[in-house]
């Protein structure tokens, strides 16, 4: 192969080649014009026919191998087919590469240069690894003798710096690509130097349309048209422009922006940025990067969070309940109803507040739940009827209770309900439905009026007899027998205490029970008693009565004289619809029993039954088939209001005696 250059002295020294393929490396990236032109210098000072420069690659694809990649030639004779890989390279090569040992082959090592003499490789490493290998095709015999192993090294060193360079170049754009916020960068010339991928995604602009130009071109894509953006004006500070963004705020080397951009996403979007001022290691200011950041979103839901807010506070406040968050220390939120119903004016409310207002007898107990809570002893929820003293004034109050984690931390979430207009609403509908109780009683009385008068009169016209025959013997001089006097007498007072019993009875009947607490009641006992007062009264009615009474029934909690009120109604329900039948053969039956752990009542009769339109109202208040003035209609609404009063049940089924049953299922004491 013909040389383009004689022999003689090398050029490394006259043309200072060092110092020109630094110059050329110091803006050159890999398969860069630049560094062709590096190898081109090298090969004149060298005079090589060919230079090239091999980068190892590893490719974890290829079984985690090394290859070699080829990123750049330069020749003086023309083309040369350079191989993609040195792979085929002897071992010897590599084994004096990898100590970074300058190997001058004299061997045929690539087939495309049939007229190769000499080729020398140069390692080059970076980080105790070998990077990159510099080979030139075609040296003169002497001509590592001639430009000498510093001159060599020199050269390796420069390349090796240039190496470095571009690992940190890779870290930096690796750094920047990765950045999940839109990322975009100026040099003090206002070219573009940064675009990733985030603010390709953002903008629609690719980075190739942008890297490298001027004239505002990356402003296009936010504004429509050329202007200086925050990445020029942190550079260059132009107080018309700067006041064009919602927000420009300086701080030393850093701007913090918010603009709202109305072209972007159709209906715009809410950028923020931060830009912050590079500088060299000479602190020359030399460009700018800017992150953004789309706060669209974010500005929407704050936007809806605090109409939420404002819609919560407006509930809260207008709902009539006191609400509060309170730490351990002093309460995190609570509403003007809460201060309102604490009466805590001019001041924060404290959990103390909550305290000190409570009744003096309930200080202890809601003191130590709460205590509990906050300790984790006590869950929640907790459900308290508070009374809470106001000046001179007594409140009631439901509360309720729970705890939450609030930033790490236990906190009670607190509710405060005041009930004290329900609460005295409830008292009076109490003294109301006692009072239709009561009437309830006194309307039954008045129906059995005639059956107690039978029960008074068969008794007082005993005693009248007895006391008729005494005087008129005594009129006619009839000697005196004590046995037959004693016997009169004994006769007289138990029927005396007869009628004793039977006013007892109705008196006790009769009498309002808002005192009364609840009693372990038997039944049975209630019924002998209800018949005790109007038993005859059937006989009078010609109503014959089949009575079946279990023994041994365990008792139920419930106010006796309510409970006999309830079977007093229904066998005056009972009587009624039997005198207004036509039977030959009236009948009537009273049933007790147990099912499971409820004691049951039965009261039939064989008079007509109810209709299936009517059973279903049968219950309601002021509901009756009676005539107008013979009856109120609450008879049956007393009945099953007292029985759900005390968890039981009524219900009424049509029987095969031709009348109606009524079944009373009441819950045993403890059951």
């Amino acid at each position: 192969m013909a040389k383009r250059h004689g022999k003689g002295s090398l050029d490394y020294s006259e043309h200072q080649p060092l110092g020109r393929i630094a110059s050329l490396l110091t803006n050159t990236q890999f398969n860069y014009t630049n560094l062709s032109q590096s190898l081109g210098v090298l090969c004149k000072c060298l005079h090589a026919d060919a230079a090239a420069l091999f980068r190892m690659k590893y490719e974890e694809s290829q079984n985690n191998r090394w290859v070699t990649e080829l990123v750049g030639t330069s020749s003086s004779e023309g083309v040369i087919e350079w191989p993609q890989n040195l792979g085929s390279l002897p071992g010897a090569v590599w084994s004096a590469l990898e100590k970074r040992e300058i190997f001058l082959s004299e061997d045929r090592l690539f087939n495309s240069q049939q007229n190769e003499s000499k080729i020398l490789f140069l390692p080059v490493f970076l980080d105790d690894h070998l990077s990159c290998v510099i080979t030139l095709l075609d040296l003169e015999r002497d001509c590592l003798a001639k430009c000498g192993d510093t001159f060599l090294r020199a050269l390796i060193s420069i390349f090796e710096l240039w190496v470095s360079k571009m690992k940190e170049i890779k870290k930096f754009d690796d750094l920047i690509d990765f950045l999940p916020n839109p990322t975009s960068g100026v040099d003090i010339n206002g070219i573009a130097t940064i675009w990733n991928p985030a603010q390709e995604r953002l903008t629609g602009f690719e980075a190739s349309r942008i890297l490298g130009k001027g004239e505002y071109e990356y402003a296009l894509p936010f504004y429509g048209m050329r202007r200086p953006v925050a990445c020029n004006l942190i550079l260059h500070p132009d107080s018309k422009w700067e006041a064009t963004y919602a927000e420009y705020r300086k701080e030393g080397d850093v701007v913090y922006n918010q603009v709202f951009i109305p072209a972007m996403m159709g209906a715009g979007v809410f950028l923020t940025g931060t830009i912050k001022r590079m500088r060299d290691i000479n602190g020359r200011i030399c460009g700018s990067i800017h992150i953004i950041r789309d706060v669209t979103r974010e500005r929407v839901m704050e936007s809806e969070l605090h109409r939420s807010e404002s819609m919560f506070r407006t509930i809260t406040d207008y709902a009539g309940l006191g609400i509060a968050l309170f730490g351990k220390e002093k309460a995190l939120y609570y509403n003007e109803r809460l201060q309102n119903l604490l009466g805590v004016f001019g001041r924060e409310v404290t959990l103390g507040d909550l305290v000190e207002t409570v009744h003096s007898e309930d200080h202890n107990e809601i003191r130590s739940r709460l205590d509990m809570m906050f300790a984790g002893i006590e869950k929640g929820p907790l459900r308290l009827d508070l009374r809470v003293k106001i000046g001179d004034v007594d409140r009631y109050y439901n509360s309720y209770a729970q705890v939450l984690d609030y930033q790490g931390n236990p906190a009670i979430y607190f509710v405060l309900d005041d009930t004290t207009e329900q609460k005295e609403l409830a008292q009076r509908a109490r003294l109301n439905e006692l009072k239709l109780y009561h009437e309830g009683r006194l309307t039954s009385l008045g129906i059995m009026a005639a059956g107690i008068a039978h029960e008074l009169n068969q008794p007082l016209n005993t005693i009248r007899v007895i006391t008729d025959g005494f005087l008129f013997g005594r009129d006619k001089g009839w000697a005196s027998n004590p046995d037959e006097l004693h016997e009169s007498m004994e006769m007289i007072s138990n029927q005396v205490m007869r009628m004793s019993e039977v006013i007892q009875n109705i008196r006790g009947f009769a009498r309002e029970d808002r005192e009364q607490g609840l009693v372990d009641v038997d039944v049975n006992h209630a019924i002998e008693n209800v018949f005790f007062m109007i038993g005859r009264q059937f006989e009078a009615h010609d109503i014959r009565v089949h009575k079946k009474l279990a023994r041994s029934m365990s008792t139920v909690k419930a106010h006796l004289n309510r409970i006999e009120q309830v079977i007093m109604n229904l066998l005056v329900n009972a009587q009624q619809a039997l005198d207004a039948c036509h039977r030959d053969r009236k009948e009537l039956w009273i049933n007790t029993g147990t099912k499971g752990k409820l004691a049951y009542i039965e009261v039939a009769d064989n008079a007509t039954g109810i209709s299936k339109d009517l059973i279903e109202k049968i219950f309601d208040p002021f509901f009756t088939t009676k005539e107008v003035g013979e009856g109120t209609g609450l008879g049956l609404t007393i009945c099953k209001s007292i029985v759900t009063e005390f968890k039981g049940s009524i219900e009424v089924v049509n029987n095969e005696h031709g009348g109606a049953t009524f079944l009373v299922m009441l819950p045993f004491l403890g059951g």
